[in-house]
């Protein structure tokens, strides 16, 4: 027979997971609708570790927030981030840790470029005063790519690495 404190903790145990999803989900429509607010919103306000491999890292959620307005913000960039698979782990009432699978698609209609990136990304979550899941830390790492021309069909060669040196093409 289960217990009803069990079964509490069941529940807490379950709406932390719903929660935390919510979280993650919220900061990829964020970065999809270009919404450098509520992507700040998704992180700690004091120290954080984010690293995104050839975007950047940063230990202040503002400076890659920043760097996202710069980069991304623009309406010839359409972005989909595709987050699937998570593993959530509850290591406390306040910390959490996650692994996310991710499919990420960039259409650029100025240069006539798309890009198709996977990977996944290794997060911390804690849990604040008020009851809000918020990102400590996430690192995303690079599993493959593929960029290819709109304009003259050209596709390059998936890639399987970490750094694939892009940044030069746009």
């Amino acid at each position: 027979m289960i217990s009803k404190v069990n079964i509490i903790k069941r529940i807490e145990l379950l709406e932390s997971f719903n929660e935390i999803k919510k979280l993650k989900f919220k900061y990829w429509n964020a970065c999809d609708s270009k919404k450098p607010n509520e992507i700040l919103e998704c992180f700690c306000s004091n120290k954080v570790h984010i690293d995104f491999e050839d975007f950047g890292i940063f230990s202040c959620a503002q400076d890659m927030v920043n760097k996202f307005k710069l980069n991304s913000c623009h309406q010839h960039l359409l972005e989909q981030h595709s987050g699937k698979n998570p593993v959530i782990n509850l290591l406390s009432n306040n910390e959490a840790n996650g692994f996310w699978s991710l499919s990420y698609s960039l259409i650029d209609t100025k240069k006539k470029l798309c890009l198709n990136i996977n990977g996944t990304y290794e997060d911390m979550y804690t849990r604040q005063k008020g009851g809000n899941w918020l990102i400590k830390k996430t690192v995303f790492i690079k599993t493959s790519s593929m960029y290819r021309s709109l304009s003259s069909g050209y596709s390059s060669k998936p890639r399987i690495e970490r750094s694939l040196e892009l940044k030069k093409s746009f």
